[in-house]
């Protein structure tokens, strides 16, 4: 397939009208000049077309239209914001789901900023957290549109448990908004069995999951003595979360965490105690 670099064209007719006018705007006005300019592209009837860049997508069908992103991607060409307008205009259709079955990374990402939190995806997002194929920067993705979909994985979250995508399963769980007693053991007992640097990940999970319970947990916690300081942050605010309270003061001031936050304040206690409390 022949393709069109759209933006390659524009940035060509871009800069060459900065060269005769680029003393006449700050940078900061430039950027929008930029952006607008970029939109009324669009409009712009360009001869290599036949009409313009936003006409010559909206005449493609769907399938056309993934076919197209994905040679863009082959070709090494920079996708027009055109195609991406496009595909979002016609919604989730069956050949921009296939896209959840490729391995490219780049691909990938396209797909799951257009298809986002459609509710046909979490089934394959879920199978795509358990598969090898696919790096963190994808799964890191994908677990996030499954935070808003939770309930409808909670099952296939369950199964992950104790496999290596076990974190992925913790952080989804932890958006359910339907109880599920699983979910909420699987929670605490890895805030149970966390070591101190995920403590406040973990605590933050339980404040999220928003099961009142699991405040016992948190303030005992809290209260011992080798606690570090951006452990106790978190875990006060988890227990504030869940309707709780902490109001013991707390001195931090050995703790190399809070010396470096206080020394980028410039010795002031951001966080409104007094000098290293808390």
């Amino acid at each position: 397939m022949k393709l069109i670099d759209l933006d390659e064209k524009f940035n060509t007719k871009i800069a060459k009208y900065l060269e005769k006018h680029a003393a006449e705007r700050t940078e900061e006005e430039w950027e929008g000049f930029i952006a607008d300019a970029y939109q009324k592209f669009g409009d712009t009837r360009l001869d290599a077309l036949g009409c313009t860049p936003r006409q010559y997508f909206a005449a493609m069908r769907g399938p056309q239209l993934v076919e197209t992103l994905k040679e863009y991607l082959l070709q090494g060409i920079a996708v027009p914001d055109f195609l991406c307008e496009e595909l979002e205009k016609r919604g989730v259709f069956p050949e921009l789901l296939s896209l959840l079955e490729e391995t490219d990374e780049q691909l990938v990402h396209y797909a799951l900023n257009l298809i986002g939190t459609d509710g046909r995806a979490p089934p394959r997002y879920a199978e795509m957290l358990a598969s090898d194929e696919y790096d963190g920067h994808v799964k890191d993705a994908v677990a996030e549109l499954l935070k808003q979909r939770a309930d409808a994985v909670t099952e296939e979250m369950l199964s992950l448990l104790g496999t290596e995508s076990e974190p992925y399963a913790l952080e989804i769980l932890s958006g359910k908004k339907e109880r599920d007693e699983r979910a909420y053991n699987a929670l605490l007992g890895a805030f149970l069995a966390a070591e101190e640097a995920d403590v406040p990940l973990y605590a933050g999970y339980l404040a999220a999951y928003g099961d009142e319970r699991a405040l016992p947990e948190l303030l005992r916690a809290i209260a011992r003595e080798d606690i570090g300081f951006v452990a106790f942050q978190e875990l006060k605010f988890a227990i504030e979360a869940l309707g709780g309270e902490y109001g013991e003061q707390r001195d931090f001031s050995a703790d190399a965490a809070y010396r470096k936050i206080m020394e980028a304040g410039r010795g002031t206690d951001i966080f409104g105690g007094g000098k290293g409390k808390n």
